[in-house]
Parts: structure tokens; C-alpha cells; sequence
């Protein structure tokens, strides 16, 4: 198995990182909101991260809503700007087409 940490955009962050901005993965509290640990198959890729985290997958009834609002957040779907952290502490960035590698997550 592997886990992935689930980082999403704050509002404030959100336009910038919809275009393609990338966070300082050193502060990404600053910016981005550590929503979830997703635990998925040892042969899970990025994208199938990223299916699983739209919002017709893991909230299809709305089940996230509560979660969402609680973390001051306001989208459910993974979107272009929101980030991924492998297994290996390494964090991704989702970009329109695919993912940016953004280096080691510090410690």
C-alpha cells in the first residue's frame, strides 16, 4: 500500500494557483490546507490520486461538504494548483496536464 497526503488550495491562493503558481513546499501551510492521508494500492500512480480526490469519487453524495467546510476550504474536486505528497515525502504539483515535481517536503 501506499499513502498519499492531500494538500488543497486556500481561497486566498486559489487564483494564483489555478494558473499555474507553485507554493513553497518549505511554508505550504501558508497556502494550501493538508485535507486528508489517502491510503490506495502499492501500484497507484499521480493520476489515480488524482481521480479518486474528484469530488464524484470520494464525496459523491456530498459526504465531503462537511470536511471542506470545516478546514475553511471550497472545493471538493482535486484541481489544477492543489498538491500531492508521495509515500517518499516528495510533493507534486497538479498542473493542467499532469504533475510538477516540487522537490522533498522538509522535515
Amino acid at each position: 500500500m501506499k499513502t498519499f497526503t492531500i494538500w488543497y488550495m486556500r481561497p486566498h491562493w486559489f487564483a494564483d494557483g489555478i494558473f499555474g503558481a507553485a507554493p513553497d513546499i518549505a511554508a505550504l501551510e501558508r497556502t494550501h490546507v493538508r485535507l486528508k492521508t489517502l491510503t490506495m494500492p502499492a501500484t497507484a500512480t499521480l493520476d489515480d490520486v488524482h481521480a479518486a480526490m474528484q469530488g464524484e469519487n470520494w464525496s459523491p453524495n456530498g459526504e465531503a461538504r462537511e470536511l471542506i467546510a470545516s478546514v475553511d476550504l471550497t472545493h471538493t474536486s482535486m484541481s489544477t494548483g492543489d498538491v500531492i505528497v508521495d509515500n517518499a515525502g516528495i510533493a507534486h504539483l497538479v498542473e493542467s496536464l499532469g504533475f510538477k515535481s516540487l522537490g522533498p517536503v522538509p522535515a
